[in-house]
């Protein structure tokens, strides 16, 4: 058993689960797995003052009926850092993973459009719009500042022309909107079963950037994990489907890396950091 989820473990005074008990690590959060509940600890200072947010927003969205871990005590909110947890159901599912067959790909593509349509009316919910963030018409230009300030200087003369052009892509997509949007809408954030060999969403985890927004973010999220040919399937099959999204997901898409790199860069996470800008050194 590691030395940090050891100490995890001795602050939930849960020390003899050592041997059931399992640490997941995040860029910004901690989740240790015991039985039926994941707990959360931020691993940050900006991460650990975000938490009572985070959390409100899980117990609204819990309440709208959307399949998110729902907090169950919130008595270690304010806690140091270290000793700052919160307790969240754990629900059931796996990451997707290869998908076979058209069943099981019309199975993901109702699913999806049926996520996304479902947060397309959260998002003109009053509760959901008192707890999360409204992106604002220059979030894509604040972002290319943002690169261009703190990683450019990181940035080989190829790295920064690559960067440049995806960054002038990007600022010319409209970001508002009036979903709810998850920002990271995809891989290990998603969780299914599969009952009788039908993929079934379970789960959706890791709200903390969300914001009321356009889609197109969490299409191009999804576009990663299932592909972009389902990415356009789930797209037509919107219940919205008057307003394509699947150009504009391709361009964002493209900024991932770098979407990477830049908290990674300012909250010192070397790793991540040196993942994201892999391509651009």
């Amino acid at each position: 058993m590691g030395e940090r989820l050891a100490g995890y473990l001795a602050v939930l005074g849960l020390a003899r689960s050592g041997g059931t008990a399992r640490l997941v690590s995040g860029q910004f959060h901690d989740v240790v797995l015991v039985g039926e509940v994941a707990y959360r600890f931020p691993r940050d200072v900006e991460s650990r003052a975000k938490l009572p947010a985070a959390v409100a927003l899980l117990a609204a969205l819990g309440q709208a009926g959307l399949p998110v871990p729902v907090p169950l005590a919130t008595s270690h909110l304010h806690s140091p850092l270290g000793q700052c947890h919160v307790p969240l159901t754990r629900l059931a599912g796996q990451p997707l993973g290869q998908i076979s067959g058209r069943r099981a790909e019309q199975a993901v593509v109702a699913e999806l459009a049926r996520l996304l349509d479902r947060l397309a009316g959260l998002g003109s919910d009053q509760t959901i719009r008192t707890l999360v963030p409204r992106a604002g018409a220059d979030h894509w230009a604040t972002f290319a500042g943002q690169v261009q300030r703190v990683l450019y200087p990181l940035m080989s003369g190829p790295g920064r022309r690559r960067a440049s052009a995806e960054l002038a892509a990007v600022t010319a997509v409209t970001p508002a909107g009036g979903a709810l949007v998850h920002h990271d809408l995809g891989g290990a954030n998603l969780l299914w079963t599969t009952p009788a060999g039908t993929p079934t969403l379970a789960g959706v985890l890791d709200w903390d950037d969300s914001r009321i927004g356009d889609q197109a973010s969490d299409l191009a999220s999804i576009a990663v994990t299932t592909g972009w040919p389902l990415a356009a399937r789930i797209d037509t099959h919107r219940r919205d489907a008057t307003r394509r999204m699947l150009a504009d997901a391709k361009i964002i898409a493209a900024t991932f890396a770098l979407q990477q790199a830049l908290p990674a860069a300012l909250n010192g996470d070397q790793a991540s950091l040196d993942d994201g800008l892999r391509d651009y050194r």
